[in-house]
């Protein structure tokens, strides 16, 4: 049997092209079998490569993150990190099939250190099978060559070490926030969005398809943050990204400032998922102050003592000292449930959008509570408005407020963040959930409005009407 090859000129067929200038390869190569062909190997092999090749050419298209599971746990000093599947930016599946432990850290950590907990690709070999037919075995000897016969794709976990500007300096209770901050506001800069950039004031002139870059190893699962001393704590919606949109479109998205959908759900579950660890059953003094009775063990540790000199353990006694009166020696406490002040439980920033608790001891004057809740809540950084939605509404409302500015706050700015409070009422005008949303309030003001710039409203509250909007009618309050 013949075959015709078509003509080729210029290099010889390979991996890089068929020797035309015209043709590109792109690592996806199957086997062309053919009657005669001595099968080894390395064909068997080329075989699997192909259908691997072309899953991670699709999974890389679908874009990276975590499809389900991977949950991350700490307890009795070491991380737990559940069965799970992911991809990651190459394209390649992630499954875990089992619980995994990871013991925490140890050594000197750096001040302004915390730890990435990632999944990445992982593989091994097992079994047993004899090699048959090797020229240099006997195979009646008992001396054949043995091989393993499987080959196990799996996942790593493993921690990486990453610095976060001023997380030290931070007091415990508000390290995890800080982190979260920093991290949202360096994820949307990364990618150099237009809008925010020095020279925003000028359209950009480079308007090209995304390129072929660097892509990381790894998926990220949760961040892993030391407050000192032997507590710890992990906070998942800083670092993880469920997968979502394709590559080109999360590109154009943070190219043009616009929030990846991935981003805002995290930014919103990271906020509800802090609130609620913080505000669930209260700690006792044991937890408030085992930070210190650990540091104070090391210090009066016989080891410790003969390996310091009097100066070194002045200077530990001072740091010390500093640390106590800046908080820094204390893990975040949990103040039990009820209406805290956000920053006060280590929160100073928000997402655009989220949700927030609410209990009401008087039906008939649920109003008045919820108003003071709020202020509670909130403190003087916000200019509230407060309305009245269905349920549907809501969800309507925080997906437009998706790519607004976090709110950040800071009681020391002149202007007040605008926000509305969403209350979802029943038939009978009374409130049909125990909880109530909160959204950053669009800023649009048009021609027809002469462009007014918006007053300073940080002046005391008054007893006057609030305005209050039911569908598309504005009334006075209830």
């Amino acid at each position: 049997m013949t075959t015709t090859e078509p003509p080729v000129t210029g290099m010889a067929p390979g991996p890089g092209s068929d020797g035309r200038p015209d043709t590109a390869g792109g690592g996806i190569e199957r086997l062309h079998a053919f009657d005669g062909l001595f099968l080894r190997a390395e064909h068997l092999n080329r075989i699997q490569d192909h259908t691997e090749a072309h899953a991670r050419a699709l999974g890389e298209a679908g874009g990276p993150g975590v499809v389900e599971g991977f949950t991350v746990v700490l307890e009795d000093d070491a991380l737990h990190v559940g069965a799970g599947l992911a991809v990651t930016a190459d394209g390649i599946a992630l499954r875990s099939g089992r619980m995994v432990r990871l013991p925490l850290p140890t050594g000197a950590f750096r001040e302004d250190g915390f730890w990435w907990v990632e999944a990445a690709p992982a593989a091994w070999q097992y079994g047993e099978a004899p090699v048959q037919g090797a020229y240099c075995d006997d195979p009646c000897s008992g001396t054949a060559t043995v091989r393993r016969p499987y080959e196990v794709e799996g996942v790593r976990i493993r921690l990486v070490e990453a610095l976060a500007e001023g997380l030290g300096g931070q007091q415990a209770k508000h390290r995890r926030n800080h982190l979260a901050n920093w991290w949202f506001r360096a994820e949307r800069l990364a990618a150099d969005p237009w809008p925010y950039r020095s020279d925003a004031l000028d359209l950009p002139r480079d308007w090209e398809p995304p390129g072929v870059a660097g892509k990381p190893a790894g998926v990220r699962l949760a961040a892993l943050i030391t407050h000192g001393d032997g507590t710890w704590d992990t906070d998942t919606w800083t670092a993880r990204r469920d997968r979502g949109a394709p590559p080109p479109e999360r590109h154009w998205q943070l190219r043009l400032g616009m929030r990846p959908w991935d981003v805002f759900m995290a930014q919103i579950l990271q906020f509800q998922a802090q609130l609620a660890d913080v505000t669930g059953e209260p700690d006792g003094p044991g937890g408030e102050l085992g930070p210190l009775v650990h540091t104070l063990l090391r210090l009066g540790d016989q080891d410790y003592l003969k390996k310091h000199t009097k100066v070194e353990m002045g200077q530990d006694l001072t740091d010390l000292a500093e640390g106590v009166r800046a908080g820094r020696y204390g893990a975040p406490t949990r103040p039990g449930r009820g209406v805290h002040a956000l920053r006060d439980l280590g929160i100073g920033e928000l997402p655009p959008a989220g949700y927030l608790p609410v209990e009401y001891r008087d039906p008939t004057e649920w109003y008045e509570e919820l108003r003071q809740r709020m202020s509670t809540y909130l403190g003087d950084a916000v200019e509230l408005r407060y309305c009245a939605v269905t349920a549907a509404d809501v969800a309507r409302a925080v997906e437009e407020a998706r790519h607004r500015d976090r709110i950040r706050l800071d009681e020391r700015a002149r202007l007040r963040v605008p926000v509305d409070i969403l209350v979802p009422l029943g038939p009978q005008e009374q409130p049909a959930t125990r909880w109530v949303a909160f959204v950053r309030r669009e800023q649009r003001r048009c021609a027809e409005e002469r462009w007014q710039p918006r007053p300073d409203t940080r002046q005391p509250d008054t007893d006057e009407p609030v305005d209050v909007a039911l569908g598309d009618a504005s009334v006075t309050e209830w």
